[in-house]
């Protein structure tokens, strides 16, 4: 497991939101909040994508595909796409939480995810496990 390049991810996003430091739930806390919330995405896309990619595909285009689709869904910010990250936000966050947070989490997802590089990506597919 990466768990040094998981951290980096949820930093980058965690440093997105505009939450106050004191806010932060704690740093450690929220740092393992964001790698799990941003798994549970990743898994999520790969349950969607599992019909279109066959036995006999290799890795980089696995993650070819996944890196595309975490682009272009991150830059179209669909209602489908917010209603998907809010329920797994809902999930994660507390209801107090949820109300005071979750716009801002669910923007910092979106633009860490339209700026997603490729290494990001195979640490985040080869730690989703799916």
């Amino acid at each position: 497991m990466n768990n040094i390049e998981l951290k980096n991810i949820a930093t980058k996003i965690l440093h997105k939101t505009n939450i106050s430091e004191d806010q932060k739930f704690g740093s450690v806390i929220a740092i393992l909040m964001i790698i799990s919330i941003v798994l549970t995405l990743v898994r999520i896309l790969q349950e969607c994508n599992k019909n279109k990619l066959s036995s006999d595909c290799s890795a980089e285009q696995k993650y070819g595909l996944y890196g595309e689709n975490i682009k272009s869904y991150s830059s179209r910010r669909g209602w489908f796409t917010k209603m998907r990250i809010k329920k797994v936000l809902r999930r994660e966050l507390s209801p107090e939480d949820y109300q005071k947070y979750s716009f801002q989490l669910l923007n910092a997802i979106l633009d860490s995810g339209e700026n997603v590089t490729q290494e990001e990506v195979i640490t985040l597919v080869e730690n989703a496990h799916v």
